[in-house]
């Protein structure tokens, strides 16, 4: 596989992810809400029925437009962290494992090897932004015991969890790297393939990094879709496990698994699939056309 790219600046890589991460979650921020909400639920088995309530409930409320975008803040900060270090560590990364390959060509084995570490990386520094986000987006803030916003959950969290209360979830947060590194692959196999297929049929050299938006949509939508039907699982486990009450629900990650799968079958690991793919996909088509296109621009 050629890696057909110049070196990048990793500044210009931080920054591109980071406004990627900015403008998909002010977009998409309500379908969050809603999809946090039903994979909390282990109570509701029907999942049109779960996402009808949510959605009345936020309409019944004394300010829908405001409980629709409750725990903005710590979505806008995880988003925009998470993709500027994911896409920082990514490309350094690649970069380091270029020269070693001999003539510079990456493999398959090298991209999952540079989309997981970097996952992991990410993972470990945006688990507590995760822990205090789906809590938040969990409950209306008119519920009695919810956060008044992000410093008091901050707070809250500190005070009477300590450090172990923003890595609840962990484990399913580094399992779940796995989403994010096929999602990459995808992505940059498909770049790959099409422009070799156009390079075969045109006779003229194509450059995966200068494709059109529609291009960019197009590959970032099949890889998130593809992604997301494989590890969806995870991200119901690691909201069960933050959730306010998850010390008197489970015991463990292995729990919830056991829990869910007797409870609400197969499907009830896959609740909030709906929204979330009504969520991801264009948020994920905003990303990475927003990245490709800073990216370019910072580049010239």
């Amino acid at each position: 596989m050629s890696s057909g790219q110049r070196p990048r600046n990793l500044f210009v890589e931080a920054v591109a992810g980071f406004t990627a991460g900015c403008a998909t979650t002010l977009i998409v921020h309500p379908l969050d809400l809603i999809k946090v909400r039903l994979q909390i639920d282990n109570k509701n088995r029907s999942h049109i029925g779960g996402i009808l309530h949510i959605v009345r409930n936020l309409r019944e409320s004394e300010a829908p437009f405001r409980e629709a975008y409750r725990g903005l803040i710590p979505n806008l900060i995880g988003n925009t962290v998470s993709w500027g270090s994911y896409f920082f560590w990514y490309e350094l990364i690649k970069a380091q494992i270029a020269p070693v390959s001999g003539n510079g060509d990456l493999s398959f084995t090298d991209y999952m090897l540079s989309a997981g570490t970097s996952g992991c990386l990410t993972a470990l520094l945006t688990n507590p932004i995760w822990v205090l986000k789906t809590r938040i987006l969990s409950t209306n803030s008119t519920v009695g015991g919810a956060y008044k916003g992000t410093l008091d959950g901050l707070h809250m969290i500190w005070r009477y969890e300590g450090l172990r209360g923003f890595y609840r979830g962990f484990l399913p947060s580094l399992i779940g790297v796995g989403h994010g590194a096929i999602q990459l692959v995808f992505y940059e196999e498909l770049k790959s393939w099409y422009v070799t297929g156009t390079t075969a049929a045109t006779g003229q050299k194509g450059n995966m990094n200068e494709l059109s938006t529609l291009q960019y949509i197009t590959f970032s939508a099949a890889s998130k879709v593809g992604a997301s039907l494989i590890m969806y699982p995870y991200q119901v486990i690691r909201s069960r496990l933050q959730r306010y009450d998850a010390d008197n629900v489970y015991l463990s990650m292995m729990d919830v698994i056991k829990k869910t799968s007797k409870q609400e079958g197969i499907f009830g690991f896959y609740k909030g699939l709906l929204p979330n793919l009504f969520r991801v996909v264009p948020a994920t088509c905003v990303t990475f056309v927003v990245y490709e296109n800073t990216r370019s621009y910072l580049n010239v």
